[in-house]
């Protein structure tokens, strides 16, 4: 096996990201490790059960170390993004992450995005009408949202996901809510609306506690789409609530702020009776949490409205 060493520079190291994504986030964690070139990883093979597999899509393999990724050698010049994309394989037999990525040479009007607030994956920041998969077929993206010249992407380096399917009526959802189906282990993502439901307006729509389906292999989840949140607000869904508030239970919803601003201030159907949590959100930046209601219009205080099972 062949490895070049090579050590990444990251030539953003102070990102900062402000706008309808969530405010103002902090700066990207620092990076601990370093990525080599694996000639040993072939990435054109790698791609089972994607529609592309099989192609010579000239992707380069690498291996990781730490924390590092080869696509943060990345860099916004004259406004537009040049880097590499890549999609992660796993854990090599050397306990490194392995990555299969465009080539360095090639670099895509795109670029990853260290502090993106993602539910799950990565984000990417892109200029143009390509998307990130447009240029790596082992990612799979939500909708893009504009942020003034750039689309943000939320993205996930795995097989086409296996789907969330609406239950209209199905999941005991309040009025205003959709329910959503998933198999064991997933979540609603923006890839799972087909394309006469674009909601390319949105950022991402938010999600309750889960409670499980009557088919034990499945999870049922009542969502909203939320109206954008304007620039300079700070709250995001925080689907893994559970984890840090115990009690904000199925029927309620949780959201992180990492400014002054409440989820009352940023979504309109949302009270939030209880005081915030101190705490860290799913992405691992500190910030206030909440557990919170979602309100029908010309209904109460909203508490427990989520499903009918509280």
């Amino acid at each position: 096996m062949m490895m070049l060493g090579r050590t990444w520079t990251v030539l953003f190291p102070c990102v900062i990201v402000c706008g309808a994504l969530a405010g103002c986030m902090p700066n990207a964690p620092p990076i601990d490790g370093n990525c080599q070139v694996n000639s040993a990883l072939s990435c054109d093979k790698v791609l089972a059960g994607n529609p592309d597999a099989g192609v010579e899509l000239g992707l380069v393999g690498y291996s990781c170390n730490g924390s590092a990724r080869p696509d943060q050698n990345a860099a916004l010049i004259h406004g537009v993004p040049q880097g590499q994309i890549c999609a992660g394989q796993g854990a090599g037999t050397d306990g490194n992450t392995e990555y299969c990525c465009t080539p360095d040479t090639e670099l895509t009007t795109c670029m990853y995005n260290p502090v993106a607030i993602c539910p799950e994956g990565d984000g990417y920041q892109c200029r143009g009408a390509n998307r990130p998969e447009a240029f790596h077929p082992g990612l799979t993206c939500g909708n893009g949202v504009r942020d003034g010249d750039l689309i943000d992407f939320c993205c996930h380096d795995q097989p086409r996901p296996i789907g969330c399917s609406q239950a209209k009526g199905a999941a005991s959802c309040a009025s205003g809510l959709v329910g959503w189906v998933c198999p064991e282990g997933y979540r609603p993502r923006g890839e799972d609306f087909g394309s006469n439901e674009s909601r390319a307006d949105y950022y991402y729509f938010v999600c309750g506690v889960p409670k499980p389906a009557p088919n034990v292999t499945l999870t049922m989840y009542c969502c909203f789409t939320p109206s954008p949140v304007l620039p300079g607000g700070s709250c995001v869904p925080s689907p893994g609530i559970q984890d840090r508030i115990p009690s904000c239970t199925n029927g309620h919803f949780g959201f992180a702020c990492y400014g002054r601003d409440t989820p009352e201030d940023d979504y309109l159907l949302v009270k939030c009776p209880n005081p915030p949590v101190q705490g860290k959100s799913d992405e691992g930046y500190p910030a206030s949490l909440y557990c919170c209601d979602y309100v029908p219009p010309g209904q109460g205080s909203g508490t427990g409205t989520g499903t009918d099972d509280e």
